[in-house]
This record gives C-alpha cells, structure tokens and sequence, in this order.
C-alpha cells in the first residue's frame, strides 16, 4: 500500500539515505519516484549546471515558481524516466518534493539537501525548452520544468535561478554596441572565439569608416531566457547588419539566416546587410542578390563597398 504520509518540516535537511529510509526512492538520480510513497522527489543542485556552463535551476523573479532542469547529461533531452515522471506526476497521484543541495554532513563528504516544499507542474505552462551544453560541450535542448508549490515554501536569495523565467511575450530594445551580454553560452573564463574577434574587430572598422555611431538590437523571444544580439544597427537607414568574419558558404548562410530571425521582431521592418570582410564569390552574392539582401564587404584600396539588394 502507497504511503500518504509526510512529516518532513519545510527547511529541514537531510541526506538521501534518510529520505529513502523514511520515504523510499532510488539515491542517486535528480529525479526518483518513489514506489512506497506518493511522492516524486527532485534533487536540484545548480553547482552541476554551472560545471558546463549554465544554470537555469531556481526560483523565478517573483518567486512564484520554482524552475527545474530535467535530466539528460548527453544530447537532447528526452520524454523518459525522470522527465516523464515529472511530467506525468499530476495523473499518478504524486506530489513532487523538491530538495536543493545544501553542504555536507560535518567530517565527511555526504552532501546533505534542504526540503524546500511540496510543487506542482505548472497547468498551463509546464515547461519551457532551452540551448544548453551536455557533458561533451555539444548545444543540446533541455526541458526547463516550471513548478509552483502546492501550500508553503522554503524561499532563500541563494536559491534564485540565475537565468530566470521564460519571456511571456516578445521584446526588442535598442543599446549600445557595447554592451556584450552574450545570448550563447560559454565555459567558465573561456576567450571570444577567433570568428567573434574578427567580428567584433570588422564592426568596430565599419563604425569608423561611417564616422558615426551606430547601436544594435537586443531581442528577448516569448518562450525564451536570454536575448538574442544583433550586430548593428543603423537607425538613420532603418538597415540591420549581420557581420561575419569570413565570406565562406558556410558563414554567410548563418548570417542569412541570422539576419531573417532577427528582423521578424523588429519594427519597422529593416533593410538587412551582410557585413563582411572581402567580397563574396560570384555564387554567393547572386544568392544574396536573389534574397534582398544587401552586401557591405572591405575593400583594402577603398574602405567599404556596398553591393546593393538585387
């Protein structure tokens, strides 16, 4: 018979083999249902997430819900195990009971876990899908699971996600060219890449050449965490630029593709230029010419040459 019973104070810490002792569940996944007990327990410890670069787990700005990475260290994250669990917790008659790491047990190397209260998924928005790197540091999609608690919670500043809630609708704003929050995501003290040197550096080229500044946009989609950042703007021309540091195949239907994303939420609609550091083969600018899309590429002699829109 399937145990009601839960006499675990909100705050109280404890380690896993004193969970499983009083409420069953596996020990060692970040999710484990429990066959005794109807309960799902969800172990979030962002330190793990910060170890390859992200950390999405935490309670919201509002602290209204508590946001849960679900689990999968390789490749795509999929609708399984843990994940399904979380997922179909509601049906099963599960509550889920969430723990946060919390130190050690003093003199050994246990880690212990603070119950932060008893959720629920979300009804109407129960997850949100996110880019993040797996243990091979390959872009992979993760679930984001959205939890609100069922009664009382445990809430600390520590415990705030630091990428925080999914957008609820789409905004675009206008800042400097210096500002440099970058929307991907990086190990920890890595370098910009040589393309985003070589990017940047060609920008800063382009500004100067034009003798004025120019801005660009930052664009954050409904559904999503972090802003996207184009890479410059002319708001005297209503143009929207998309520098790459090579005028490769390969690069330039990125930037196409790049500068075809970015304009949809931007009003009024811009005009859109590849900004590039040498002119494009014949093929690729007639591919360009065919999209309307403007060329800007560097011409040692003269500057910057503009190849208008076909």
């Amino acid at each position: 018979m399937i145990s009601s019973r839960w006499d675990t104070a909100l705050g109280a810490s404890l380690t896993r083999d004193e969970r499983m002792a009083r409420y069953g569940g596996a020990k060692y996944g970040g999710i484990e249902p429990s066959s005794s007990t109807a309960n799902t327990f969800i172990y979030s410890d962002p330190a793990r997430g910060e170890a390859f670069g992200y950390n999405f787990d935490g309670w919201n700005e509002d602290g209204t819900v508590f946001l849960y990475t679900g689990e999968g260290r390789l490749g795509d994250q999929v609708w399984s195990a843990g994940n399904r669990a979380i997922l179909e917790h509601q049906a099963k008659g599960h509550d889920l009971r969430v723990f946060v790491a919390d130190g050690v047990v003093p003199g050994t190397a246990k880690k212990t876990h603070r119950y932060i209260g008893c959720f629920e998924l979300d009804r109407e928005s129960p997850y949100f899908l996110e880019e993040a790197p797996d243990e091979a540091g390959e872009l992979r999609t993760v679930f984001v699971f959205r939890l609100r608690p069922s009664g009382d919670a445990f809430q600390r500043d520590v415990d705030r996600s630091a990428v925080g809630d999914a957008s609820e609708e789409t905004q675009a704003k206008l800042i400097s060219t210096e500002s440099h929050n970058s929307p991907t995501f990086a190990s920890r003290g890595s370098s910009p890449t040589t393309a985003e040197r070589r990017e940047a550096e060609l920008c800063a080229r382009y500004i100067k050449f034009l003798g004025r500044p120019l801005q660009r946009w930052s664009i954050l989609p409904a559904g999503e965490t972090r802003p996207l950042l184009t890479d410059l703007y002319d708001e005297q021309e209503n143009e929207l630029y998309e520098a790459k540091g090579t005028a490769t195949r390969d690069a330039i239907r990125r930037g196409i593709g790049q500068l075809l994303d970015y304009r949809r939420h931007i009003e009024p609609t811009p005009k859109i230029t590849l900004l590039l550091p040498h002119r494009p083969s014949a093929d690729l600018f007639d591919l360009l010419q065919e999209l309307g899309i403007s060329c800007v590429y560097e011409d040692v002699t003269r500057g910057f040459r503009r190849a208008p829109a076909g």
